[in-house]
């Protein structure tokens, strides 16, 4: 039965006594990981450039950059962590060599990677370590 006025399915707006907070329901667990925190790794232009360096000598016999900053590359990683990318990219990459470069050059080249796609260079350096990459989100990929 409508309303009167004929505002059938309008929802009541929140009662004053409930923060709005309060009636929205608790993320998931997946939307949870997005989250960056304030310790998240930072990078520096100079491990971009680095990262870059690689990318060029060891990545460009199969790939192009603008492939790690096109709709599609954003659309499947945007939901995942640096710390996804970094293992997937080491423990696959080269294609010819699997894990056969320095793991601080696949960080390298996570930073160069992130750097294409608009994040912020910092003073630090990413680690190679995947357990604390897993702290920067890229879920900004989907902006």
């Amino acid at each position: 039965m409508a309303a009167p006025g004929g505002a059938a399915d309008v929802p009541a707006p929140p009662r004053g006594d409930i923060p709005m907070a309060a009636a929205a329901p608790s993320p998931t667990p997946a939307a949870q990981a997005l989250v960056p925190t304030d310790d998240a790794p930072s990078f520096s232009a100079e491990q971009a450039d680095r990262g870059r360096g690689v990318f060029r000598s060891s990545c460009t016999e199969c790939h192009y950059s603008n492939e790690f900053s096109d709709r599609s590359f954003k659309f499947k990683w945007r939901r995942r962590t640096a710390g996804d990318l970094f293992g997937h990219i080491s423990t696959s990459m080269p294609e010819d060599a699997p894990g056969s470069l320095e793991l601080q050059q696949y960080a390298d080249v996570v930073a160069y990677i992130l750097r294409m796609n608009g994040f912020e260079t910092g003073v630090g350096e990413l680690p190679a370590d995947k357990a604390a990459l897993a702290a920067i989100s890229l879920a900004p990929f989907g902006n």
